[in-house]
């Protein structure tokens, strides 16, 4: 029997992305991950658990990019690549992670995925009178991840269930 070698390499890849979700929950990127994958700073480098719904990873990738990019108390990645400017961002890093500081929640507050899109939505911090949530967007592949400019206002009286 003679098998194609386009199929021992897409055989191989399902195996070796089915071997990523086994070790999901460890911490940091796989160590294999090509260098590209690793320099986009809008892709969510945590290994697919595929136990996981694709809401659960969003969650997961968001909440791991709004700390990285300095919106909560911790502090921004050393890791410059993963840093992503929002539009009307100007002037040094330092300058902008001092904006940024503490104005969300690290945890979500509500997903929402599709086909094309997940958008993950965070509470704003810092606003006296006003709630209002940001909005972190990726593609279904949890890579393009930002920050949507603007606040979503909401009833203060509406808590996430």
């Amino acid at each position: 029997m003679h098998v194609h070698p386009a199929f021992v390499h897409t055989a191989a890849l399902l195996l070796a992305s089915a071997g990523l979700g086994a070790c999901a929950r460890t911490a940091g990127p796989p160590p294999e991950l090509p260098e590209w994958v690793r320099r986009e700073p809008g892709r969510c480098l945590r290994p697919r658990d595929f136990s996981e719904n694709m809401e659960t990873m969003a969650r997961r990738c968001a909440e791991q990019f709004v700390a990285q990019n300095g919106y909560t108390d911790a502090e921004p990645s050393a890791d410059t690549t993963r840093w992503v400017p929002e539009p009307a961002e100007h002037g040094a890093w330092e300058s902008v992670f001092r904006a940024r500081r503490s104005s969300l929640v690290p945890e979500a507050a509500a997903v929402q995925c599709s086909g094309w899109e997940c958008r993950v939505f965070f509470e704003a911090r810092g606003l006296p009178g006003i709630c209002a949530r940001r909005v972190v967007v990726m593609t279904q592949v949890f890579s393009r991840i930002h920050l949507l400019p603007g606040l979503v206002r909401t009833p203060c009286d509406v808590r996430p269930a």
